[in-house]
């Protein structure tokens, strides 16, 4: 059932029944154009009208109601007849006669005169009062009216069925309207749904009970005593976007659509024995024509030991009602007018259906509409698109509901509103309701706050921001590790800026580039292909836009080939903040988005500016700090070396020792001639060619490196002391820098040195005054230690450089080179003698400076 005033110029018709009754036409159609109807039903707002249209919203109650079908019908019947102004009202149904196979209408229930008549076999309907062919027309669904007597009779189908007629009998005189027919006609289609039944209560699983409640046009379900949905009708399913079978068994307010569940709360608003019917009444949508009432009519379900057994549910649309109800609370335009006139203020009077009746001078100023333009228009003009007014509707209607006096106040601060132009301001919203005679007015008032909340907004949003900075502070400054302080840093970047992720790249000034360092909301498989960024690129942006500034094409100029199907994936950057630690590009702080785009306000560059600020002392701390730790640790790992190399220096003292005396028991063995005493000397030098090596390594910051070249120069300086040739040789050692290597190289070396020096001091110089010995010792790439040695004295001749040398010390040039892994060359030069070394890679050779 349906029923509603005519709204704007929709044709919506006034009556009607979609309870299956075939036979019953199109109402809209019959009451023509939308403009006809509505002119019509503005005639027809009479009391008589409002008491119809109360009848069929409580009629489905009358239907849903639990207790006999007699009962049941009578009361329809009795209600019928009192609001139509009736002098008699009754049911006929159809009745088969069994002698001639026909039809005739009986009558079943009969209202006369207040008093309802006991349910019996009855009359039969006398049609003397109707037109002839009145049965025909009843039984093709067609209302017939009397010709000279004031009677109405209405058919009343169920489905398709023809089931009877009922039948209305004015005093004399009395006329029939079109809305009364129609409204007569809506309550026969009601009607129908109760006579079908015979028994009081139905079963929801039974055919009769699904027969009627399928054909109503208002959602309907039963429920379990726990709430669960026992039955639901199609339009219940309808309302729920489910299908039936899917309704079954579950809790009721699980189905329900949000902004309808929201208005209920199981079980506390469930009937009981002491309250059996519960009725709830409430608003969904939004305002103007999207708003819609309801109201839910719950019902105990009893078995027959009086225990409750279930629930059933009914929904009603109200909404037309509640408008009618609004609209005969108009005030009066006129008498505010005068007072709305004179204030400085915009006031703005609207009555209940949210429709402008009044627009001051103040008004058409602040929102650039005369008044021409307002009046007659909704409320919701006033306000931008999508914003929710309601709750100050809400509130003047719930305080008019609590109120007993004849004016009511309400104030609501930072209410938006939108200008003629689209522009919107905040404003002040006071709102006085009014009362004059038995109606409410709403009046109102506008007070503009746009340099008020301005200020505010500033106020505030620079506290945010300041408790914002304050807080990453905070969080930045409690991480030590570096990583940490970057994972914080680009997360809270992100989150204060509602970013999807971030990236901080880190200045590597190597390479002239900043590197991304790590990154937050970056998909892990997108993180290898954020690329570097050029800082000529970076720096020209900062010269030319500031420390803050939006890098749309940044992927394009960084001039990094992309792979091939990872473009479309690449994190784009939407802006980038600058790093800087005492003038110096440390690094930048960039907010990215895979594809997107978005423009900032100055206020969040201003705040990313900050934290980007932020950044840079607690990156540089935690630099500090990592560079501190990991001097601790080298100056611990170089403590715990000199302590084990300690103990192998005096291992190897002991080694070298055993390695002097088998040196002196060689040099014994070839003793044959006064020539003893020089064999010693040659066995000490190359003892104290070991002892230099041990004295380095016990002097050096580090226990198993030898500065090669340094060594030299002392080797060298003491053979020379050693012959006494101070004054007449030179001796220069070049080094490439300062050239390392290990203990176990150096020893080998050293004896290697010892002899070619000594082999010069003794014969390369013969026959002359003055001598030189050139010692050029460099580290290639590959690691290889070159050691070039030259002398300018007399030579080697060629027996002695192409034959296996004869005497010791060349026997252990030779040996010592091959126990190093090495190769050693001897040749002529021009003049003297060129000897050049050649160790291979060794880990521990290396630079000093490279630790």
């Amino acid at each position: 059932m349906q029923g509603c005033l005519i709204e704007g110029d929709g044709a919506v018709p006034v009556f009607g029944w979609a309870g299956g009754c075939s036979g019953f036409p199109d109402l809209s159609r019959r009451w023509g154009e939308p403009e006809m109807m509505t002119r019509t039903m503005r005639r027809r707002t009479s009391p008589r009208l409002r008491a119809y249209m109360q009848f069929l919203a409580d009629a489905t109650e009358i239907v849903s109601c639990g207790g006999e079908e007699d009962g049941r019908i009578q009361t329809f019947i009795r209600r019928l007849g009192r609001t139509a102004g009736a002098s008699s009202a009754c049911f006929a149904e159809i009745v088969r006669i069994p002698e001639t196979g026909g039809v005739c209408l009986r009558v079943r229930y009969e209202w006369v005169d207040g008093e309802g008549q006991p349910r019996g076999e009855g009359r039969s309907l006398s049609c003397g009062a109707l037109p002839p062919g009145s049965a025909e027309e009843l039984a093709a669904g067609r209302p017939v009216v009397g010709l000279s007597t004031p009677a109405l009779a209405v058919p009343v189908f169920f489905g398709s069925g023809f089931q009877g007629a009922l039948v209305l009998y004015g005093p004399e005189g009395r006329a029939w309207h079109r809305f009364e027919i129609d409204a007569v006609w809506a309550a026969a289609g009601i009607l129908g749904s109760i006579a079908i039944s015979r028994s009081g209560e139905l079963d929801p699983a039974g055919s009769p009970y699904r027969v009627i409640v399928e054909d109503l046009t208002d959602p309907l379900c039963r429920l379990s005593p726990d709430g669960r949905i026992v039955y639901a009708n199609r339009l219940f399913c309808s309302l729920c976007s489910r299908r039936p079978d899917e309704m079954v068994g579950m809790p009721v307010l699980s189905v329900l659509p949000p902004d309808i569940a929201k208005n209920f709360s199981v079980p506390a608003d469930l009937p009981g024995t002491e309250n059996p019917v519960v009725t709830h009444e409430f608003r969904v949508g939004g305002g103007g024509s999207a708003e819609r009432w309801y109201r839910s009519v719950c019902r105990v379900v009893l078995n027959g030991g009086g225990a409750v057994c279930g629930y059933q549910v009914v929904g009603h649309d109200i909404t037309e009602r509640k408008r009618w109800e609004v609209r005969n609370r108009r005030m009066n335009d006129q008498r505010l007018a005068l007072l709305a006139d004179a204030a400085s203020d915009a006031i703005v009077v609207i009555d209940d259906f949210g429709s402008i009746t009044y627009w001051n001078c103040a008004a058409g100023d602040l929102f650039g509409y005369p008044a021409k333009e307002m009046v007659g228009r909704d409320v919701s003009i006033l306000f931008p698109p999508g914003y929710f007014y309601h709750p100050y509707v809400e509130g003047v209607r719930q305080a008019v509901a609590a109120a007993s006096g004849r004016v009511l106040r309400l104030r609501f601060s930072d209410v938006m509103f939108a200008r003629k132009q689209g522009s919107v301001f905040p404003a002040d919203l006071s709102i006085a309701a009014v009362r004059t005679g038995d109606e409410w007015y709403s009046v109102g008032i506008i007070h503009d706050t746009t340099v008020q909340r301005a200020r505010e907004q500033a106020l505030h949003e620079e506290m945010e921001r300041t408790g914002t900075l304050l807080r990453i502070a905070s969080r930045l400054s409690g991480s030590i590790a570096l990583d940490a302080v970057l994972d914080a840093l680009c997360e809270e970047a992100a989150r204060a800026l509602r970013a999807p992720a971030a990236v901080v790249f880190l200045s590597d000034t190597c390479r002239d580039l900043l590197v991304p360092a790590r990154s937050f909301g970056v998909p892990e498989d997108a993180r290898d292909y954020v690329p570097c960024v050029p800082l000529e690129i970076y720096e020209r942006e900062l010269s030319n836009q500031g420390s803050v500034f939006v890098i749309g094409d940044l992927v394009s100029r960084t001039g990094e080939v992309i792979r091939e199907g990872h473009l479309e994936d690449l994190p784009r950057t939407l802006v980038s903040a600058a790093i800087f630690h005492e003038g110096t590009l440390i690094g930048s702080l960039n907010l990215v988005a895979p594809g997107a785009s978005r423009s900032f306000s100055p206020e969040e560059l201003a705040l990313l500016k900050g934290i980007a600020d932020q950044a840079a002392l607690a990156i540089v701390n935690a630099r500090l700090f990592e560079e501190r730790r990991a001097y601790e640790r080298r100056l611990q790992a170089s403590l715990e070396e000199k302590t084990a190399l300690l103990k192998e220096v005096h291992h190897r003292v002991k080694n070298n020792m055993q390695v002097i005396s088998s040196l002196l028991s060689l040099q014994g063995r070839l003793i044959e001639n006064a020539a003893a005493r020089e064999c010693i000397r040659e066995s000490g030098n190359r003892v104290k060619s070991l002892v230099l090596v041990h004295e380095d390594l016990y002097r050096s910051e580090s226990f198993s490196a030898v500065d090669i070249g340094a060594y030299t120069r002392r080797l060298a300086g003491d053979l020379v002391l050693s012959y006494d040739l101070q004054d007449s040789v030179s001796v220069a050692v070049e080094t490439a820098g300062g050239v390392t290597v290990s203990g176990d190289t150096a020893i080998p070396i050293g004896l290697i040195l010892n002899e070619l020096i000594s082999n010069s001091l003794k014969h390369g110089f013969a026959g002359r005054d003055r001598g030189a010995i050139v010692v050029r010792i460099a580290l290639l790439p590959d690691c290889c230690l070159t050691i070039d040695y030259r002398d300018d004295g007399v030579g080697m001749s060629p027996e002695i450089i192409d034959q296996p040398p004869a005497t010791l010390g060349l026997q252990l040039v030779r040996v010592l080179a091959a126990q190093v892994g090495g190769t050693i060359d001897f040749r002529r030069g021009d003049p003297g003698t060129v000897v050049e070394i050649i160790v291979p890679d060794n880990p521990a050779n290396g630079r000093k400076d490279r630790g």
